[in-house]
C-alpha cells in the first residue's frame, strides 16, 4: 500500500515540477510581451506624437496575469514571504507549522478558484475600452492561478504523508533521533 502512495507522491510531485516550469515559462514570455508593448507605446508617443491605447491596456492585463502566475512559482519553490519563528531543532514544531501554513494557503486557492469564477460569470459580457476584447479575460487570471496554487498545494501536502521522515511526526515518533 505505502508502494502505491510513493508512487502517487512522485507523479504528483514530478507533475508539480513540469507544471512550475511551464507556468515559470509563460511568466518570462508575458515580462518580454509587456517590455516590447511598452517600448511600442514610447516609440509611438516620441517620434510619431500619437501612443495607441491598447498597448498600455493589454499591458496592465499581462501584469496582472503575471502576479498572480507568479504567485504560484513562489507557492511551489517557497520564496513567497515568510516568518521564520520556530527555531530549526523544534522539528516537529516546524513540520507541523509547514502544514498548517500549506493547508491555509490550499484554503486561500480554494477561495481564489470561486470567487475568481463568480467574477469571471459576471463579467463575461463586458469588453475592454481600447481592445474591445472580453474583460473576463483579465479577471481568469484569479481561477486560473488559484488552480496552480492549489494543484501546488495538494503536492506539498502529499509529499507530507508520503515522506516517511514527515510520517513519523504524525505517529509521534522522535523527530531528533
Amino acid at each position: 500500500m505505502f508502494s502505491i502512495v510513493k508512487r502517487f507522491n512522485y507523479a504528483l510531485s514530478a507533475t508539480s515540477r513540469s507544471v512550475d516550469r511551464l507556468v515559470a515559462g509563460i511568466c518570462i514570455c508575458i515580462i518580454y510581451i509587456i517590455l516590447m508593448l511598452l517600448m511600442t507605446q514610447v516609440v509611438m508617443r516620441y517620434f510619431l506624437g500619437a501612443p495607441p491605447s491598447w498597448t498600455e491596456e493589454l499591458a496592465i492585463m499581462l501584469f496582472t496575469w503575471i502576479v498572480l502566475l507568479f504567485a504560484s512559482v513562489g507557492i511551489k519553490n517557497n520564496f513567497h514571504v515568510a516568518l521564520d519563528t520556530i527555531p530549526d531543532h523544534m522539528k516537529r514544531l516546524k513540520l507541523c507549522s509547514d502544514v498548517v501554513v500549506s493547508l491555509l494557503i490550499a484554503g486561500f486557492s480554494l477561495v481564489m478558484i470561486y470567487s475568481g469564477y463568480s467574477y469571471l460569470e459576471e463579467t463575461l459580457s463586458q469588453k475592454t475600452a481600447a481592445l474591445q476584447i472580453p474583460i473576463a479575460f483579465l479577471y481568469a487570471s484569479v481561477p486560473v492561478s488559484g488552480s496552480i496554487i492549489f494543484f501546488h498545494c495538494l503536492s506539498r501536502l502529499f509529499n507530507f504523508i508520503a515522506n516517511p521522515r514527515a510520517n513519523k511526526v504524525f505517529t509521534g515518533q522522535d523527530l531528533n533521533k
